[in-house]
Parts: structure tokens; C-alpha cells; sequence
């Protein structure tokens, strides 16, 4: 049986304890990144527990939690909705306050995990996605479709890594997200329901609801029996994580955000990174009053991240920010390597999900 596939002997996120020093200096002992490196590698995901002054993340939690109810009423909020039949997920986009004074270093560009990311990335990875997810409470037993956050064609090594803030303790009382670990080591585009390369790719057809035409889109998500042969070796779980931790989790993971049982909304931010040669095409919008802080983290000796970002003159709504997860590659390249017979996807309109 191939590695990739056979009997997991563990079925939890690798957690690494960072000491204090840690945390403050930005520095991990060797047998820390040694584990945090394996594990993102082996399981498609490891915790850094203790990464982040919890104080800092209250600061943006109270801030998000007084937004959530208002924005969850707006046009122009997404919902990540991808449930199998259909039902509203309560899974909507939230990204976090733009104000120069709550862009928190261990926030936007936290030491340790940037340490661990240049392993697996190399060196200064470049975020070209800043947003938030939030699971609010009330909408029964509703979830996503299992599914990996790609809507096109990708390599088959790690060339996106996501990193997640949950501001709250997480756990299945309130909707921590479904993980299946070790799912990016066996996966490709093939396996997705939208790849256009594999015949019988699931459409939803255009309807109409009270005289609004509904644009169609192509349902995404990893294919049924994908699922059932990965159910048989590794089951998914729902982990508990503590406030403070950041989760690393490879983009190509299969995951599914389930309903959250509570009242309160759980929100966990996501700022996505991709190698310094991969050339993806979008950016990070900011006000202009970010761009010192943003200097900052790219010129810094230890660990430097580098934001592609476009700038703007005014002060922005960060419950207004557009939903934008384009994470594909304009490195002609490295697209030149992948399977031609599987398509590119949808790279132009990913919006829509």
C-alpha cells in the first residue's frame, strides 16, 4: 500500500509547544522546527501553540464579534456556503480591522511561523491573501462539502500554506474545522469535482429565485469516492486548539467547516502564503497608513515575510474588503510542469465560491 495511503497511527494535528522565549524572540529550539517541519509535511498541518499574545487577539476578537451580527446582513458579505444540499452554512467571510494599530506583528507576520514556512516555502514567502473566517451559531447540523480551498490545476508539493488565527479556544462545541490529515500527500486536481480534465464534473444549473437570475457555477469539492477510499485508512476529526496557537495548514489539506453549536461566533483569520518565485497574481489591499508595518516585516533580519499588497489612499472598511481567493501561479514555468490534461480551472472567476 502506497505511504501516502496507508493506516494512519495518528489521527490529531501535531501541537508544538512553544516556550515563552520562544514566542518572544521569534526563535525555536531545532527539535521544535525539526517537528513543526515533519508535521506539516507528514500530517498537512501542525499547531503552533503559544505563538501569539492572547491579549492581542481579544483586541481583534471584540472587534469581529460586534461586526459579525451587522455583517452577516450585508450584500456584500460571502458565504461559504458548498453544503451538499444546499442549505446556508452560517460560514461566512470576516477579514480582520485594517487600523495600523491593531496590525499586530504576531498576527501579520508571527516569527515562529514564518520560521517554519520559509522550511517548507523557502526563504521570505510572499502573503497574497488576507481574510478571516467565521462560523456562526444557529444553523443546525449544516456543513461544507469536504474540499481543498483550489480551484485549479497544482502541484503535488507544497506551494501554499495557509496560516490560522482562531481568536477563541476551538473545538467541536463550537465548530473547529473537519481535517483530514494527511490528504495533500495523495491529491491532485484530478481529484477535484470541478476539474474540467476529469469527465462528469458536477454543474449547477442557472435558476431563478423571485425574479433574480442565479449565475451557475460548478460545484467544487474532492469526489465522493476519493472520500470513502480516504475514509477507510484516515478518517477526518474535528481538533480542540487553544487561543494563541497558529495553525499552518497546506492549502492542497482536505477540510469541511461544519456548524457551530454555540452562540457566539467562532472567527479564525487566514493570511495565505505562497513561495517568493510562484508569481501569484493577487493582492493584498491596504490603506496607505499600513505600508510602514508592512516595510517592516519584509525588511526585518529574522524571518522576513513579504506582502504583495496594493496601497490606497483612504482609510478601508474591513468588513467591505472583496473576497478574492485566487492562489494560482503566473509562473509559466512551473505551470508547464503540471498535467496538461487536467485543464487550468477556474482561475478567472473564483469569486463566485
Amino acid at each position: 500500500m502506497p505511504s501516502a495511503t496507508a493506516q494512519f497511527d495518528f489521527q490529531e494535528p501535531t501541537v508544538v509547544q512553544l516556550t515563552d522565549e520562544e514566542r518572544t524572540t521569534g526563535e525555536m529550539s531545532l527539535e521544535h522546527m525539526g517537528l513543526a517541519v515533519s508535521a506539516l509535511h507528514r500530517d498537512g498541518l501542525v499547531v503552533l501553540e503559544n505563538a501569539v499574545d492572547t491579549a492581542h487577539m481579544d483586541a481583534i476578537n471584540a472587534i469581529l464579534v460586534k461586526d459579525a451580527e451587522e455583517m452577516a446582513k450585508m450584500s456584500s458579505t460571502h458565504f461559504n456556503g458548498n453544503s451538499v444540499d444546499g442549505r446556508p452554512t452560517g460560514n461566512m467571510s470576516q477579514g480582520p480591522p485594517l487600523d495600523p494599530d491593531l496590525l499586530y506583528e504576531d498576527i501579520w507576520a508571527n516569527v515562529p511561523a514564518s520560521a517554519v514556512l520559509s522550511a517548507v516555502l523557502g526563504p521570505k514567502p510572499h502573503v497574497n491573501y488576507v481574510n478571516g473566517n467565521t462560523a456562526l451559531g444557529g444553523f443546525g447540523d449544516a456543513r461544507q462539502r469536504v474540499h481543498a480551498d483550489l480551484f485549479f490545476n497544482h502541484a503535488q508539493f507544497p506551494f501554499a500554506v495557509v496560516a490560522n488565527y482562531y481568536l477563541v479556544d476551538v473545538s467541536p462545541a463550537n465548530g473547529s474545522t473537519e481535517l483530514w490529515l494527511g490528504s495533500h500527500r495523495d491529491t491532485s486536481f484530478r481529484d477535484h469535482r470541478n476539474c474540467p480534465g476529469v469527465p462528469q464534473a458536477v454543474t449547477k444549473a442557472e435558476t431563478t429565485k423571485e425574479g433574480e437570475t442565479i449565475k451557475g457555477e460548478t460545484e467544487f469539492g474532492i469526489r465522493d469516492e476519493r472520500l470513502e477510499d480516504r475514509r477507510k485508512t484516515a478518517p477526518p476529526m474535528q481538533p480542540t486548539i487553544k487561543k494563541g496557537s497558529v495553525v499552518l495548514r497546506d492549502l492542497r489539506l482536505w477540510h469541511a467547516g461544519l456548524a457551530n453549536p454555540a452562540t457566539d461566533p467562532r472567527i479564525m483569520l487566514a493570511f495565505v502564503h505562497t513561495p517568493w518565485w510562484y508569481a501569484c497574481p493577487a493582492r493584498v489591499v491596504l490603506p496607505a497608513s499600513a505600508e510602514e508595518h508592512v516595510r517592516k516585516w519584509s525588511s526585518r533580519a529574522q524571518h522576513p515575510v513579504q506582502y504583495d499588497a496594493h496601497f490606497v489612499p483612504a482609510s478601508l472598511d474591513h468588513r467591505k474588503v472583496k473576497f478574492d481567493p485566487n492562489f494560482s501561479s503566473a509562473n509559466k514555468g512551473y505551470l508547464s510542469m503540471l498535467p496538461q490534461s487536467l485543464g487550468s480551472g477556474y482561475v478567472d472567476d473564483v469569486s463566485k465560491y
